[in-house]
């Protein structure tokens, strides 16, 4: 692909458009614009995809970036999800559910090592 076929500004204001600015990785992938182009047009494909609302779309990555420890990802999910018309204890129940996958995933992988360590013994 020729860098010369990639429009970054109006990638950009697609971008600003959805999430009401344009997030760091994309700025730092504009570097880079068929890289930038690709990864949009996934993001957008995915956003575009009606078997979910937009919102509950939202309340997933919400969950996702809370359970990976994902903040700038988390701030800017919360921001959509609120624009979306998300309820702060909506928001709050999307993080702790996320958080609740990350401990369950920590916690199931300690005690397996446990109960072979036990076997061991």
């Amino acid at each position: 692909m020729n860098i010369e076929e990639v429009d970054v500004d109006e990638i950009f204001e697609k971008i600003e458009r959805y999430f009401g600015f344009v997030p760091k990785i994309f700025q730092v992938l504009a570097e880079k614009p068929a890289t930038l182009k690709a990864y949009y047009e996934k993001v957008e494909t995915i956003n575009n995809d009606d078997a979910l609302p937009s919102l509950t779309k939202e309340f997933v990555a919400i969950g996702a970036a809370s359970a990976i420890g994902a903040e700038n990802c988390l701030l800017t999910h919360l921001k959509v999800a609120e624009k979306f018309g998300a309820k702060k204890e909506q928001l709050l129940l999307a993080i702790l559910m996320g958080a609740l996958i990350a401990e369950t995933d920590a916690l199931s992988k300690s005690l397996r090592v446990y109960e072979n360590f036990k076997e061991q013994v």
